[in-house]
């Protein structure tokens, strides 16, 4: 692939981090801060409490929470946390729901990504556990930004982003590999292509490999540098977790599809993005579909 600058560019306009103040979603706060700086983003925030209980703060309550914040500030969450006190909390029409109150705020607001830790066995972790975070990653409009329990804290004031793994079947209506090739291109980053096969055969050709992930992508979209190829064979989540193991990314990205209920796999499809989330050491980006995620 040549050494171009993409015609085609993604929006981060509008982030929405969804956060409990807890001590286990600084990271999410922080992480959101430094993409909002990085893309002069807006960020609104949803602060939930509970299945049934949550506050909206504004974005221009986020700015003035962060104008002029120092390296040296600890306390990240709390600053925005100060300003909820007061606010009415406003609970969704259905008890549990709360994920469709978040997909009607991304809706509303034009939300570009969603962000959200889930550290620790209460707060986020516990509302958005088991068929929850399913519902919010394969309904929501937008790409969904997690941070689980391996990663670790970073400083927000030194962001950056130098290798990202994408995890691949080459499907053709996956938007992951713009949104992967979006970002190293962005942070001058480099990528590596995994595609994991259920049983050994032949050992993929690099060159087939490098057609497949270019007939993913749109026709004016180049990669800054070339990409590089890995294949493991067996359970799926296996294989890439011990790809990343090696290769330490700084960003993981997976591919959503939308909800088929007759696609027999389905489940099978998320108990391994929810394990890549749970045990990866690193974000986990996940994209839904081209039709339904890119907004450019």
């Amino acid at each position: 692939m040549k050494l171009m600058e993409p015609a085609l560019s993604l929006s981060l306009k509008n982030i929405l981090l969804a956060t409990d103040f807890s001590s286990c979603s600084e990271i999410a706060v922080k992480y959101a801060l430094a993409l909002a700086r990085r893309h002069s983003s807006q960020v609104h925030t949803i602060h939930v409490e509970g299945p049934d209980s949550y506050q909206l703060l504004q974005p221009e309550a986020f700015a003035i929470a962060f104008r002029g914040l120092n390296a040296g500030t600890t306390d990240v969450a709390g600053l925005l946390n100060g300003l909820l006190a007061g606010l009415p909390h406003q609970a969704p029409l259905e008890p549990g729901a709360i994920w469709k109150v978040i997909n009607d705020v991304i809706v509303r607001n034009e939300i570009d990504l969603l962000v959200l830790a889930t550290h620790g066995r209460t707060g986020l972790s516990r509302i958005f556990g088991g068929s929850v975070a399913e519902d919010i990653f394969r309904n929501v409009p937008c790409p969904v930004l997690t941070l689980g329990p391996g990663v670790k804290d970073f400083n927000a004031e030194n962001f950056n982003i130098q290798k990202i793994l994408m995890a691949t079947d080459f499907d053709s209506h996956s938007a992951a590999p713009t949104y992967a090739v979006w970002l190293a291109n962005d942070f001058k980053a480099a990528l590596t292509v995994v595609n994991v096969l259920h049983g050994r055969t032949e050992e993929p050709n690099v060159d087939d490999l490098a057609r497949k992930f270019k007939a993913q992508l749109p026709e004016d979209l180049e990669l800054w540098s070339k990409p590089g190829f890995a294949t493991e064979y067996g359970n799926p989540a296996d294989g890439i977790l011990a790809i990343a193991d090696d290769l330490k990314p700084d960003l993981m990205v997976l591919g959503a599809r939308h909800p088929e209920p007759a696609q027999l796999n389905s489940h099978i499809l998320w108990a391994t993005a929810g394990r890549l989330v749970s045990e990866a050491k690193c974000p986990v980006l996940t994209v839904r579909e081209r039709d339904l995620s890119m907004r450019l």
